[in-house]
């Protein structure tokens, strides 16, 4: 047990025990919550598995650049306003100081969380204490609702957004305790540095007519605010008018991304400020914008300010603080509807309000299923989906990944607007019955529930076309489904099984020093397997198959070999001018559009000539419906560099014209010399021969 203070008169040590008895459990839960947060930061890689170091790449990016003499607002322009851009510089000058770790971005990653979880911890005191004006004694729950949920730990240690939702608990708190003009006035000063961090805090400001009932106080909190952004801006101004202005054109002409007014746009990907940062005249948007985005923030704003006329005629100010509390809730809740742009990080300005004015399953509800849909959209359909992936790849994915954006994005729009609703009609009638969000939760999660398949499927295509082994599954897939694929090595295995039509074809051998198992069992059968040879197989498993000489058909297929084992190997499909072979063929099992084709080739003898593929969709009427000519590999393995023996993979996408087409549809392939347009003759195995091309496909 801690003695009290000696120095101070035993009244006044008694009436600090007195204070702070009441909140003894809080104080408990604060030094948890600071400790654990604590932790996140030097024990968790921001971003996780999925997402290396999210944003903090990019702020100490720019941070960086002072080490070549370059600072914001007087050599670069920043889209972000001047007190982040220049903590972020301090935060780098104190990484600087430090020796470098293996990974160079520790130290900045380390300092910048302890500063989240300083402003943190702010905005975790501030929302007890509202709490406890709220609810008394029980505003401990909401305490331990907000300490317990995931989204604000994680945004934490990649992004800066606790800063300004610091400013904006602060605020908040501040003219509910303080109302008097030195209060608001105290207030807007923070809402002032909350601008400078973001804009978004400013908006805290619409609450100060509810707030007192004298309007020359939220006059003053407002002119204060306004005095202390425009302040900074006129200082930056002086020392970099140029890149001041720029910085205040990329805030003003970004372009929105996320959100269904960029989707009603035409803009699917990830969104950013593009630009040169050293020029000021560049462009910042990604698209030209169609929707009108004025005004639609005209309508907003509209009904913002028809929400304010309202709560202010139902009670006179000052307010009761539920009232105060709500409406800020409500006013970031359609802030978020209104800006044409969404990341992930701007939940955390609602969250607070929604265990705030909420404290029980309902605000839970609303704060789980709008963390859900943040971390579903990024980092889950950002990164694992497949839209960031370069075009080339997106060529070859088969699967359109779009819709699912459209899906996350109008399903969490839907939250939103169910809490403005609910927030809104809490303000109008307080005891009436209220949308309950178990009915948006369980309509959302149907919705969610009927699209999984796709996001499993859009999610594996993505797989298949970055893993180098995709030349060899698509052949593996291209053989038949009962043909046994065996593998030594654990790493080739778990990136073959999931990608395999049949996932029980594959076989693990070795396992363990001397183990060749089932190798024996498949050799002395003679049951025709493949191998797929990889850099650290076992060597007894590869010394048993040489051994044996069951393997003699050898193919080299990107970075692994294709052993055709126990006369496992097929005839090809196709031989063209006898010196080179259509081996497979991958296709949908459904004609499809675009159509999606791999086709495999192989050089039994060198090639002297740079032949190109053609492949044409032809209906049963003899009309051409789709057609594609290339060099194999998009370009990248003309005829001449094939070595014999070796497979090559070759992907195609076309577009069909599937309108007034007559079934059956075929798909035809051949080879011709681009200099003389005459095709290779070819000498087919099992398929039809047309006009020196062969169908490999036919579609009922």
């Amino acid at each position: 047990m801690t003695g009290s203070d000696p120095s101070l008169p035993a009244a006044e040590r008694a009436t600090w025990r007195t204070r702070l008895q009441p909140h003894h459990d809080f104080l408990l839960l604060l030094v948890i919550f600071v400790a654990f947060r604590l932790a996140s930061v030097w024990f968790l890689r921001p971003g996780g598995y999925i997402r290396d170091y999210s944003d903090l790449i990019y702020y100490r990016a720019r941070a960086s650049w002072q080490d070549f003499g370059f600072l914001p607002y007087r050599d670069y322009w920043s889209e972000y306003p001047p007190l982040f851009a220049w903590f972020s510089v301090w935060v780098d000058r104190i990484a600087r100081l430090f020796p470098v770790w293996e990974d160079d971005r520790f130290w900045y990653a380390v300092f910048f969380g302890a500063a989240m979880v300083a402003a943190e911890t702010v905005t975790f005191v501030c929302l007890y204490s509202l709490a406890h004006r709220l609810y008394g004694g029980r505003g401990l729950r909401v305490a331990w609702l907000y300490a317990g949920l995931f989204l604000p730990v994680y945004l934490m240690s990649g992004w800066y957004d606790a800063l300004p939702v610091m400013t904006i608990l602060l605020a908040l708190t501040i003219w509910l305790t303080v109302p008097s003009g030195w209060g608001m006035a105290l207030g807007g000063l923070v809402a002032g540095i909350g601008g400078l961090l973001k804009l978004v805090p400013l908006a805290i400001l619409a609450v100060t007519p509810l707030v007192t009932r004298r309007w020359r106080n939220a006059v003053i909190a407002v002119l204060v605010a306004v005095a202390v952004v425009a302040g900074v801006y006129a200082y930056v101004y002086v020392t970099g008018p140029t890149m001041t202005l720029a910085s205040l054109r990329s805030l003003a002409e970004r372009t929105g991304w996320s959100t269904l007014y960029a989707l009603a746009d035409g803009f699917l990907r990830l969104g950013k400020v593009v630009g040169d940062p050293f020029d000021p005249l560049s462009e910042v948007g990604q698209y030209e914008p169609q929707v009108p985005q004025r005004l639609i923030w005209l309508g907003w704003l509209a009904l913002g300010a028809a929400a304010l006329f309202w709560a202010r005629r139902r009670q006179a100010p000052p307010q009761e603080d539920w009232r105060v509390v709500t409406f800020a809730g409500f006013t970031y809740t359609i802030l978020l509807l209104a800006y044409p742009a969404w990341n992930p990080q701007y939940a955390l300005y609602l969250l607070p309000f929604l265990v705030l004015v909420w404290p029980g399953a309902r605000g839970i509800a609303y704060a789980l299923w709008m963390s859900f849909f943040v971390l579903l959209e990024h980092p889950v359909y950002f990164n694992l989906v497949g839209p960031n992936y370069p075009p080339a790849t997106q060529q070859i994915l088969g699967v359109d990944f779009t819709h699912l954006l459209w899906v996350i994005v109008t399903l969490r729009t839907v939250v939103l607007a169910a809490i403005a609703v609910d927030l809104g009609w809490m303000l109008l009638r307080p005891a009436a019955r209220r949308l309950a969000p178990v009915g948006v939760a369980l309509a959302t999660a149907l919705v969610l529930l009927w699209f999984v398949p796709d996001f499993l499927r859009t999610y594996t295509a993505g797989r298949l076309a970055t893993t180098p082994l995709r030349p060899a599954i698509l052949y593996l897939n291209a053989t038949p489904a009962d043909l046994p694929v065996v593998s030594s090595s654990l790493a080739v295995g778990r990136e073959l099984r999931p990608l395999l039509d049949t996932p029980s074809r594959l076989l693990m051998a070795g396992g363990r020093p001397d183990r060749i198992e089932p190798l024996p069992e498949l050799v002395a059968q003679q049951k025709p397997f493949v191998y797929v040879r990889a850099q650290g197989d076992s060597e007894a498993v590869v010394d048993a198959l040489d051994s044996a000489g069951a393997c003699p058909q050898r193919m080299d297929v990107g970075p692994v070999q294709i052993w055709q084992c126990n006369g496992a190997q097929r005839r090809p499909l196709a031989s063209f001018g006898g010196d080179n072979e259509l081996v497979a063929a991958h296709l949908p099992a459904q004609l499809t559009d675009p159509l999606y084709a791999t086709f495999f080739w192989r050089a039994t003898a060198p090639m002297h000539v740079d032949y190109t593929v053609f492949v044409h969709v032809v209906d049963a009427a003899g009309h051409m419906i789709g057609q594609w000519d290339q060099v194999p590999g998009g370009g990248s393995a003309p005829t001449r560099s094939w070595t014999p023996g070796a497979l090559i993979a070759d992907d195609y996408r076309i577009d069909l014209e599937l309108e007034n087409a007559q079934r059956p549809i075929q798909v035809r392939v051949g080879l011709y010399d681009p200099a003389t347009g005459e095709r290779r003759p070819v000498q087919a195995v099992d398929l039809p021969i047309l006009d020196n091309g062969v169908a490999v496909r036919s579609y009922p």
